[in-house]
């Protein structure tokens, strides 16, 4: 059954904070906020709680080590690993659609931000638009969260940074 997603996705989410699953998680807000804006999203036939939940986890994980290590890593490699379990997540949660792929490719950018780095998409509008479709239909192709797709096509991006 499909549903919108203030009755499943973002409830779980709430749900999930409040009970200390992703109490302090700073990308599990980031997602809750952008969640909360939007109204015209479908739930995926095949929505699986788990998915969300290890996804932003995984994603806190990484992004525990690369703040630690700033200034020392790759940081190409460190958006793109840190990034890519949140995407899939969100973006296998949601319905196939122009909606939820531009939360997805904003989800990118307030990543990045609060990695305090500046996604560079290319100038040409083709290549760009092929780049977030690439990224996007990785996420949805995705059979685990830490998709070597999703991976390859963030790190098509050009990123800057720390900024």
């Amino acid at each position: 059954m499909v549903g919108k997603v203030e009755p499943a996705l973002l409830r779980d989410l709430k749900q999930s904070m409040a009970r200390g699953e992703l109490q302090h998680s700073d990308i599990g807000r980031i997602v809750r906020a952008q969640l909360e804006d939007e109204t015209d999203l479908e739930m995926a036939c095949d929505y699986d709680r788990s998915w969300i939940i290890t996804g932003i986890r995984l994603s806190d994980e990484y992004f525990a080590t690369v703040r630690k290590s700033a200034g020392q890593r790759d940081w190409q490699r460190d958006f793109a690993q840190t990034a890519t379990p949140t995407l899939v997540a969100v973006a296998r949660s949601l319905e196939r659609s122009a909606d939820a792929q531009a939360l997805i490719m904003r989800l990118c950018d307030l990543l990045a931000r609060r990695l305090r780095l500046k996604l560079i998409w290319p100038e040409d509008p083709d290549e760009s638009n092929d780049l977030k479709n690439a990224i996007y239909r990785g996420c949805l192709d995705a059979s685990s969260l830490e998709c070597d797709y999703v991976l390859a096509g963030l790190k098509g991006i050009t990123i800057v940074g720390p900024e």
